[in-house]
């Protein structure tokens, strides 16, 4: 039976969580079922798509990963089963699959619209529970894909501007702040490396503030010192060592980011 994944913001103060699992017991009850993370900032999806990418590598083929941060519930906004390299995805069509696509493209995509599969009557503000969880089970019991709906040719994606590189820098933003007030940006392992083979020596600047070289890890500089580093997500980050750069440098999601 395979391995379902749920990662969601809907938290662990109410019964949402649960009752997912229910429905996916009631249908599939030999399914392996993990908790990647309920705590996705409210209708964030940015970092629910950051989740996404992270995790799916990690886990066996025909694991079947089921991410519901859906500010556009009961709208006229798609679900959709999207497939990558041998894992399924079911995700709304709302940028939630953007890092993932951007990984590795899409093999398949389904619609999902088979309302057979689905729990009924369908709340219109718990799709999670209605059409996410029984559509899982479903599939974790070896459905064909093609079985929850017609086929479609593209994925919607997060407009995030991309990173701009030239001779005499790097110019990204901050994407993501993370539970310890980290600041993930745009700007990736591979550029930071290409542009540091040319420059040798790179500082960092948020927006106007100076951050410094980039070091290894927090406990190249002081604690209560700001750093900055390749995260293990391959990507830029800026911290405070036991500190939360969020609040001390007043930074988030859009601030300006610069490797010179």
């Amino acid at each position: 039976m395979a391995v379902i994944t749920l990662t969601s913001d809907f938290g662990w103060a109410d019964y949402y969580v649960g009752a997912m699992k229910g429905i996916i017991y009631q249908i599939a009850p030999q399914a392996t079922i993990v908790d990647i993370t309920h705590e996705i900032p409210a209708h964030d999806i940015v970092s629910g798509a950051l989740v996404l990418r992270e995790i799916w590598r990690t886990f066996p083929p025909k694991t079947i990963h089921v991410a519901v941060v859906d500010p556009g519930v009961g709208t006229d906004r798609k679900i959709i089963l999207a497939q990558y390299a041998g894992q399924m995805f079911l995700v709304p069509d709302n940028g939630l699959i953007t890092f993932v696509q951007q990984t590795s493209p899409a093999e398949q995509v389904n619609v999902v619209s088979n309302e057979s599969l689905f729990c009924q009557p369908i709340s219109p503000t718990f799709h999670g529970r209605d059409i996410f969880a029984p559509v899982a089970a479903h599939l974790a019991r070896d459905l064909n894909p093609d079985q929850v709906g017609p086929r479609q040719s593209y994925v919607s994606l997060l407009d995030i501007p991309a990173c701009q590189t030239n001779n005499s820098g790097i110019s990204g933003q901050v994407i993501h702040v993370d539970r310890y007030g980290n600041l993930i940006t745009n700007i990736t392992a591979d550029q930071l490396h290409r542009f540091a083979r040319a420059k040798q020596v790179c500082q960092v600047r948020l927006g106007e503030k100076p951050i410094g070289l980039v070091r290894r890890v927090f406990a190249d500089v002081e604690r209560g010192h700001v750093v900055s580093y390749l995260g293990s997500a391959g990507m830029l980050e800026i911290a405070v060592n036991q500190g939360r750069a969020d609040k001390e440098l007043s930074a988030g999601p859009g601030t300006a980011v610069e490797v010179i």
